[in-house]
């Protein structure tokens, strides 16, 4: 038997680089889908800060307190940046009145929240998507 032959039967180390060539992959699937999760509970957590913004404003309204855009807007950011959703600066909220409201005897005004989720790798260039979400408040007019 040749030297050449029994080389090229040798397997010792075929796992390392089999290792080196699959891991950058398997290790950047990984990253994406941690990416993915992170927009998912970021878009999640504004849903869940909208309808507790929307309650927030209501039962203001129902106690007589008539409160201003700001104060909602604050209320909101407040609540992003406490627990349980710990969201970072780049969270934004934003109430808008509506000129005609779509019920009678209300008040409407559209909150809309913007926010961009960290980038669960900073070394790379990738920026993360700005997510939007917005729904209406429709408080009684009274």
């Amino acid at each position: 038997m040749s030297k050449n032959s029994r080389i090229l039967r040798d397997q010792s180390g075929s796992t390392i680089v089999e290792f080196a060539i699959l891991a950058p992959a398997i290790i950047g699937l990984l990253f994406g889908v941690f990416q993915v999760g992170l927009g998912m509970q970021a878009k999640n957590s504004m849903r869940s800060i909208a309808q507790e913004t929307a309650r927030y404003a209501v039962v203001e309204y129902q106690k007589q307190n008539e409160i201003s855009d700001a104060v909602i807007e604050n209320w909101a950011e407040a609540q992003a940046m406490s627990a349980p959703y710990l969201l970072n600066s780049s969270f934004d909220a934003t109430v808008t009145a509506v000129g005609t409201p779509r019920v009678d005897g209300t008040f409407e005004k559209t909150l809309t929240l913007t926010y961009t989720p960290p980038a669960v790798v900073p070394l790379v260039n990738w920026v993360s998507p700005n997510l939007t979400y917005t729904r209406p408040i429709f408080l009684l007019d009274e």
